[in-house]
């Protein structure tokens, strides 16, 4: 929807929160599910639109009342998406490595309390974890060795394998939660 309203632009232009609060109720709900979808998250997009509209109130004077507002909105919450996303981008080879370090622990953290618990010996602890690598399915059991063994990061294997990254983070995700289930009764 297109808001050519030049009531509604001129009573922002003047000041009026009325006509703010108007704008705001009919221009929100398609800001908002073009926003989360950009970013996929919820609280970030909430925040680009809500940003977008006090830009919109702190220029209000240069607005001009023969241009759509909604064009206006819509370049704000896209180049603050276009930038979060560009610094995702940026901090993803970071993200990925804190990724895998977060799961190593909480495998170790399972692994230990498990071995304290149980007061299982540190060989059947290896048995267990050996024979649920070994029920793995090849491809998942291949992407958790060479992360763990040859400490490839997802990117890398998945480069070396032929798949996605998305598809390395599944298998890592997939061993990581059959590890945790095998050693789950020992906690």
């Amino acid at each position: 929807m297109v808001i050519h309203n030049t009531a509604i632009v001129e009573g922002i232009k003047l000041g009026n929160e009325k006509c703010l609060q108007i704008l705001y109720d009919q221009c929100k709900g398609m800001l908002l599910a073009f926003a989360r979808h950009t970013v996929r998250n919820p609280l970030l997009a909430e925040d680009f639109v809500q940003d977008a509209f006090c830009t919109l109130w702190e220029k209000r004077v240069l607005l001009d009342t023969e241009q759509p507002v909604q064009a206006y909105l819509y370049k704000i919450v896209y180049r603050r998406c276009i930038d979060y996303l560009r610094k995702q981008m940026a901090h993803e080879n970071f993200r990925e490595y804190s990724e895998i370090k977060i799961k190593e622990l909480e495998l170790m953290q399972v692994s230990l309390e498990g071995l304290v618990i149980s007061e299982m010996s540190a060989d059947e602890a290896q048995k267990i974890i050996q024979q649920t690598l070994q029920d793995l399915p090849d491809q998942t059991r291949e992407i958790f060795r060479l992360s763990r063994e040859q400490f490839l990061k997802n990117t890398e294997i998945a480069e070396k394998l032929g798949v996605s990254v998305k598809t390395t983070e599944y298998h890592m995700s997939k061993a990581l939660h059959q590890l945790r289930n095998s050693l789950k009764d020992f906690l």
